[in-house]
Order: C-alpha cells, then structure tokens, then sequence
C-alpha cells in the first residue's frame, strides 16, 4: 500500500538532478583559462566570488554533518541516521549552530539515503509542540510537525526523490530532495524540572530506522577546515555526491575552472600560484560581503526585518548565505514567522552600553503555539551571558507582567546592579545586539500582514524601570 506523497516541495524535488557529475564531465573541455597571469588571477576572484556566495549555505551545513556524523573525534558525534538529543535549552556558546532558540530543546540527526530511506517514527505528543524540520545541503526547508501532522504521530519512510520502491503499509512517504539530509527536531519546554524531565521521554521517543543498505564509503573533505581552499573542497563534494537543480547548471559549470566539479581538482587548481591568489581573494571579498549585510535579512518595516523566502531561496544566493551565516536550520515562515531587528526607532544601532532601550507588544505576537523575544550578541550571534541566565521573554515567562489591555512592555538593559529585577527585565551585552521576535505557528494577522512589532524604543538617561 501507498500512501500519499509529501514532499520537501514539489518544485525543488522537480528541480534536482542527482547526475550532476556525470552530466559536468559531457564537455570535452572546462573552460579556457586566460593565459596573461593577472588575467588568470581576476577570472579566478571573479568565480570564487560567485561560487562562495552560491555555496555559503551547503558548507556551513556540512561542517555540521562532519562533527555530528564523520568526526570521530568531535564531541557531537553520534554518525548518521541517529538521534543527537540537546538536553538543556541553548544557552551562550551553544556549539551545533548559530542564532538557536531558547525555547525549545533541539535533536540533531544527518541522514544518509544514498543506498535507500530511513524510517522516522514520530510519537503522539499529547498536544506538545514539536517540528522535525528537513533541511537539503542548501537550506531548504520542509516539516513534519504539528502543525503539518498534528500531535498523533505516525511513520513516515524518508526518500530522495529518485528512490522507487514499496511503502509498508501504515506508513507515509516523505521525499527531500538531497541525500545527505538533516532533521532538526524542536521540542517545547516549559522551564520546570518536571515539564524538562517529560521533554526529554518525548525526545528519545522519536527514531530512526535505515530500511536500505548501508552506503559505500565515501572519502569526506575536513569539515574543520575554513580556509577558501576548504571552502571550495567541501563545496566540490557536496555538488558531487548531493546533485544541483538543473536551472543552475550554467552557473555551476563556470565553477570547473577553479576545480568545483570539474576535470581538474581544488587541490591540482591550486598549484597556479596566481588561480590560488584569485581565488583566495575572492573568498575573502565575498565573506565580507556577507558580513555587511547580515541585518538586511528582508522587508524592513519599523526596523524590524520580515523574511519571506527563509528556507525558499530560489537564486537568491547572498539572501542565502546572509541567513544560513546567521543561523543554520532557518524554518519556513508558515511554521516560524519571524522579526528581527538591529536599530531603534531612530534607526540607530542598538547597543547595550548606549543606553536601556523598551519594547510595547500591544498585542503579543498572535501565534498558534508560542511566541518570544530573543536577545543576540550582533558579534558572535550567539545567546547573551548575563548573571539572571535568561536570554529571553515569552508567553511562557513565569510573572510576566501584562498591560490591562495584554500588552506586555519589555526592558532591554545591560545595567543590571541596583535594579529591580523583574520578569519583564531582558538582559543585554554592553555592545551591539540585535532582538529577534519568533511567532511559532503564526495566526493570519502575521501573515497577512495586520500585526507587526512597533519600533523599539531608546529610553531616556532618567527612566529605567520597565512599565
């Protein structure tokens, strides 16, 4: 018996082509390289340019999959097609990847579908939020989670969408378009120990099953590498072993030149002193792009940035590398709709030792399973040190102050000492930082754009106490 398909996205799954090499090696010839030595040199910046923009996204993925799936010596280690479950909520220094939440507990899993599906078995949840979100190599997103499945559970056979073969009965196939896959699996928790001690029963009660044969080995680039070197390696192998959509085939093939799925190798490429400056340089030019563009991340209204394609990207490759360098695993807006913001409403960089700073959600975000308010460190993207250990202010925050008409108004401040300390309070470095606004399973007034978050407030010297 087969039951219906669901898939990563019928036009992603149409899009790639698993053939990519084969298809590559058809040309007799990679592209004439120009002969005058700083000619050479500016036609290699010019592709490591393109091509670090392009794969930003895949390489940042796949140092992950090297510590939690091939590195045997990394701490996160557990190989593929297994469970890693995070069994406190992220915290400062969270290790698997940038920009975590801090309201849910998270599970790592990289599966491997080279030789056939894995089988995911998800629990009844008992009404609890969870989503086990698919990412390919590039980012793209797909969910199995309460709100695409509800909280009863069920089995469902994970395939690449080139696999043939039988679905056992009972159970629903679900097809990702690359087969090196990750899940990141996000389960609600509440901050009691009892509500923690039921969340991590829960986690341990999602599994994973491979149906086929294991793979063939396959000789993996050093994912720890972060040189513009091992930037092209990784990304060579990822186009090799995971295929590329076919609308972008005349972009990846100016790529053989510097070695990325060409005749030559990234190593034999390097050689060339002046192909090794080029694409050195442009590597670099392109990261710094990145970073310069880190908060422009969407429509701006109010200061508050709005992305509407995270985990689409189509061939938007900066708008890509820009969110996958700002946090891996980013979620489809229909499951997480979020804000965020980098100014104040003078748009005026926020930054802790200029001052408090204050926040009115007159109403809260309106969201099906949760909202929250997240404060980030702009330098490190990562969550906050701050003595009250708390990095943020939800729906769920025990004494939470609210306005007789629900509102909740919330204190951004870095000076702590001799201050009331009260659930309103957020915590922020004596630096620049930036809040981001998460509304999980967002209401229609999100999406159809009837609510969105005011400005935040710079306060003056003399008010610091939240209202």
């Amino acid at each position: 018996m087969s039951l219906p398909v669901v898939s990563s996205g019928a036009e992603i799954a149409r899009a790639y082509d698993p053939g990519l090499a084969d298809q590559f090696q058809s040309a007799r010839i990679d592209e004439i390289l120009p002969q005058d030595p700083e000619a050479r040199q500016t036609f290699a910046r010019s592709l490591a340019f393109d091509a670090t923009l392009y794969g930003t996204a895949a390489v940042l993925e796949y140092r992950q999959l090297y510590a939690l799936a091939v590195d045997r010596s990394d701490p996160q280690y557990v190989g593929f097609n297994t469970f890693s479950h995070g069994r406190t909520l992220a915290g400062p220094g969270y290790k698997p990847f940038k920009t975590p939440n801090a309201d849910t507990l998270y599970s790592n899993a990289w599966l491997d579908l080279r030789n056939g599906p894995v089988m995911f078995e998800v629990p009844d949840t008992a009404g609890r939020y969870f989503t086990a979100n698919f990412l390919d190599v590039h980012g793209n997103a797909s969910n199995i989670s309460a709100r695409t499945h509800g909280f009863s559970g069920g089995r469902f056979l994970i395939a690449t969408t080139d696999w043939q073969g039988e679905v056992p009965e009972g159970t629903t196939l679900f097809r990702v378009t690359t087969p090196f896959t990750w899940i990141l699996l996000r389960v609600l928790v509440q901050q009691s120990g009892d509500d923690v001690r039921m969340a991590y029963a829960l986690q341990d009660r999602f599994r994973l099953h491979p149906v086929g044969h294991g793979a063939g080995a396959v000789n993996f680039p050093d994912g720890r590498d972060t040189s513009a070197a091992g930037f092209m390696r990784i990304l060579d192998f990822v186009l090799r072993n995971c295929g590329h959509p076919k609308s972008e085939e005349a972009l990846l093939h100016r790529f053989r030149s510097i070695g990325i799925v060409g005749k030559r190798t990234v190593d034999e490429v390097l050689t060339d002193a002046r192909m090794q400056a080029g694409i050195e340089q442009g590597f670099t030019e392109a990261q710094e792009l990145i970073r310069v563009s880190m908060s422009q991340n969407g429509p701006r209204v109010g200061g508050w940035s709005e992305p509407v394609d995270v985990g689409r990207y189509g061939f938007n490759y900066l708008y890509r590398a820009v969110i996958n360098t700002r946090g891996t695993g980013a979620n489809v807006v229909e499951e997480n709709h979020p804000f965020s913001t980098f100014v104040d409403a003078d748009e005026e960089r926020l930054d802790g030792s200029r001052g408090d700073y204050r926040l009115v959600l007159s109403p809260p975000p309106p969201a099906r399973f949760f909202w929250s308010v997240t404060v980030y460190d702009s330098a490190t993207r990562e969550l906050v040190p701050n003595p009250l250990a708390r990095y943020l202010i939800s729906d769920r925050t025990p004494g939470l102050k609210r306005g007789k008409d629900g509102s909740v108004a919330i204190l951004f401040s870095h000076r702590l000492s001799g201050r009331a300390k009260g659930a309103n309070l957020l915590p922020v470095p004596a630096g620049p930082f930036h809040v981001v606004i998460r509304a999980q399973g967002p209401d229609a007034a999100i999406t159809n754009g009837e609510w969105r978050p005011p400005a935040i407030q710079k306060m003056p010297v003399a008010r610091t106490a939240a209202k």
